[in-house]
Parts: structure tokens; sequence; C-alpha cells
């Protein structure tokens, strides 16, 4: 069942409709507002991993139903981990009144327990005002991942393959490590990696971050983030296509 089905189902169509129309209304008058609506999904990670479930997220918020749409995109999702970081996202955005995304950098960027436990998808309005003060949104969807070399989490690419083409393992049967100088601080992402496939004995040295892998703000280091869902040459830069 797709998303928009378990929101009218669970919802209601005509009520989901009234509100969202009500708060919209408001959204768009300068001087007030703006009223966050936001929806937290705690599934398993297909939720947040396959990409047409990502669209559909993503449609949510282009359809003026939600600001945002947070989901995890681990291989489970355990709530006694992640609720921590997640009541201190809820806090930045509802009382604190940060931005969107900067609350989900100063709330899941800082947990590393919550980071190293899964991946966070999150699709987010960025209302801006333009010109004749009247808003506008812009909306991007984005993952906030952990790097993790002994995980198999290259830039927080668990999708990782190795680059034979005649082999691709996954990401779980290569050996990452550092290679060359090494960076740290704020300029840890220059930092290239090698890696050995345990599957063909495959051999590859100073691979660089692609360019598209942000390093998040955050005062701990290896936290990134990407656009999702990736595209055709991007999977390829990774050994995916």
């Amino acid at each position: 069942m797709c998303h928009t089905k378990l929101l009218d189902n669970y919802i209601g169509g005509t009520n989901l409709k009234s509100a969202t129309q009500a708060i919209s209304s408001i959204n768009i008058k300068s001087g007030v507002g703006p009223c966050v609506r936001g929806l937290i999904i705690c599934s398993c990670g297909s939720t947040g991993r396959v990409n047409q479930s990502a669209q559909l997220l993503k449609l949510i918020v282009e359809r003026d139903i939600f600001d945002f749409v947070l989901a995890f995109a681990g291989v489970s999702t355990m709530d006694v981990v992640v609720v921590p970081a997640l009541n201190r996202f809820i806090e930045n955005v509802y009382i604190y009144d940060m931005k969107i995304w900067d609350a989900l950098e100063e709330s899941f960027g800082e947990d590393r327990h919550a980071m190293n436990h899964s991946p966070v998808l999150l699709s987010f309005a960025d209302i801006k005002t333009d010109i004749n003060d009247k808003r506008q949104w812009v909306v991007d969807t984005r993952m906030l991942a952990l790097s993790n070399l002994r995980d198999g989490r290259p830039w927080g690419l668990d999708i990782f393959r190795c680059f034979n083409a005649s082999c691709k393992a996954p990401a779980y049967n290569i050996i990452f490590h550092p290679s060359g100088k090494q960076y740290y601080g704020n300029q840890w992402v220059q930092t290239k990696i090698k890696y050995t496939c345990l599957q063909c004995q495959t051999v590859v040295k100073d691979i660089s971050c692609p360019t598209w892998v942000h390093a998040a703000k955050s005062y701990n280091y290896g936290r990134v983030w990407y656009q999702w869902p990736l595209t055709a040459e991007q999977l390829q830069e990774i050994g995916v296509a």
C-alpha cells in the first residue's frame, strides 16, 4: 500500500485535505506562521532505501501535505536507539524553531549511537521569502549517514560495491582503509580510501570522496549527507551500476 493510501486510511482523506489547505493558506501569508507539519515513519529500512518509496515520501511534501517527512534507512529500526535523537529533533523544530535540516544535524548528527544504527532520510520544504514577501518552498530529500570504514560504510555508503565488473561484491565483503594523507576536522572528507575485495582480491587505492557527498555540520567528524535517491551516474561511481 502506498503512503498516500496509508494517510487516507489513518487520517481520512477529507480531514487531511481540509487541514492541509487551512495550514497552507496560513503559511503563504506574511507576518504569521509558518505552521510546520511533519510526518515521522519508524519502520524498516526499505521505507527510506527503496527509490520508489523515497520518491513517494518526497511527493507528500511536494503536494504540500507535510513540510517534512522523516524515515529511517537502515536494515531495521530499533525505537530504543533512535528515539532519544528523535526527541531532540522534534524539540529543535517545534520548541527552538530551528530550520528542519539544521534540526536534524543538531540531533541525529550528534548522536553516534543513532547514526551507527541507521541512516536517516529527510524530505523537507525549505521555506523562503521572495522579493514580493511571498513565501515559497523548495523540496529537497537528503540522507544523513555515518561514515564507518570498519563496518563497510565509506562516506556513509553501505551500498558501495567492488569496482571489478565481474565481481561487484557488496561492501560487507570489502575491507576499507584510509589511503595516503589523512585529514581531520572539517576537511576529513578529503581523506582518500583504498579497499581490498575479499571476493576477487582486487585492490584499489586512492579513491576520492564523491563530489556529491558533503560533510555534515557536526562537532564530530564522520557525518555526511547526500541527495537521495542517487542518480544512475552516482550509483555507477560507487560500483553499483
